[in-house]
């Protein structure tokens, strides 16, 4: 694919400018997505018996369900067996409770708590 085939993917052209949007918007929910989760699966484990995850300052509700739009599609992508040696990979289970998740269905509740919080507050 050269340049112009790419380019009549989208309806308008797609810049550099637009790159670095999508990337700085990637890198503010990893930011988002690190702070309501942690980096390890016992950070998982510790958010997961909290009470309520801790929102960060400067997220708002649309954020959080971005968020929950993207890890959604990431678990959907890691379950699906025509993902390639990805999906092959065994899940680290998290166990808190009486309920099991991997860590990306982890990672969704967390999200999922995050939106019903801000939601009641």
């Amino acid at each position: 694919m050269d340049e112009q085939e790419f380019d009549s993917l989208f309806s308008v052209p797609f810049g550099t400018e637009d790159a670095m949007r999508i990337f700085a918007r990637g890198g503010r929910y990893a930011t988002l997505g690190t702070a309501l989760g942690g980096k390890t699966v016992d950070d998982l484990e510790r958010k997961l018996l909290a009470p309520h995850p801790e929102i960060p300052f400067g997220f708002d509700l649309a954020d959080l369900q971005e968020l929950q739009r993207m890890a959604q599609r990431i678990l959907l992508y890691l379950s699906n067996p025509q993902s390639g040696w990805i999906s092959r990979l065994p899940p680290r289970t998290i166990i808190v409770g009486s309920e099991r998740y991997t860590e990306w269905q982890a990672r969704c509740e967390i999200v999922r708590r995050a939106i019903e919080q801000l939601k009641k507050s």
